[in-house]
């Protein structure tokens, strides 16, 4: 999905430049580059919100977990991770809702290219199921390693008391 959203960025640069051509050079607009330009950002947007999730690159504010040691850290992060699953949850809900009475009215956008409106609300509903998806995968893989640390923990504080008995009995 994010190589479609770079081609739709790359398509989006293009028809941005050439409207800019054509409304500044030759004095002519066309009916359609703004609209499209919408509907690409919003291809580009909810096309790529996955793998940017994937790729760990959304925006953080660390300036307080940075501070928590890594088992808070991963239990912090679990916790922001099921809110931002509730919320995709609702959003995605709503998302279908609209597209549905869109698709079954058959609206279209109001200007002179009569877009389809259920398009681009299907597209916020895909980008928003793949965000879910992807942190349903965040959370177990947090999780998984939340309870290796638990162990490593339990493994370092039974390796510390070996130790500890073995010089004793020196």
């Amino acid at each position: 999905m994010e190589t479609l959203a770079e081609i739709a960025a790359f398509g989006l640069a293009i028809l941005v430049v050439r409207e800019v051509v054509f409304r500044y050079l030759f004095k002519a607009a066309d009916v359609f580059s703004v609209e499209v330009s919408e509907y690409l950002l919003v291809f580009i947007c909810f096309m790529s919100i996955a793998w940017v999730l994937k790729e760990n690159r959304h925006v953080r504010v660390e300036a307080i977990t940075t501070r928590l040691s890594k088992r808070a850290q991963l239990l912090v992060d679990i916790v922001t991770s099921v809110l931002a699953l509730a919320f995709c949850s609702v959003v995605m809900w709503k998302a279908i809702q609209v597209m549905l009475i869109n698709y079954h009215r058959g609206f279209r956008s109001s200007s002179l290219v009569s877009f389809p409106m259920w398009i681009p609300y299907f597209l916020i509903a895909f980008g928003i199921l793949a965000l879910a998806l992807q942190y349903i995968i965040q959370i177990s893989e947090r999780a998984r390693a939340l309870k290796g640390s638990r162990e490593s923990l339990k493994t370092d504080k039974s390796e510390i008391s070996r130790i500890a008995n073995v010089s004793h009995e020196s």
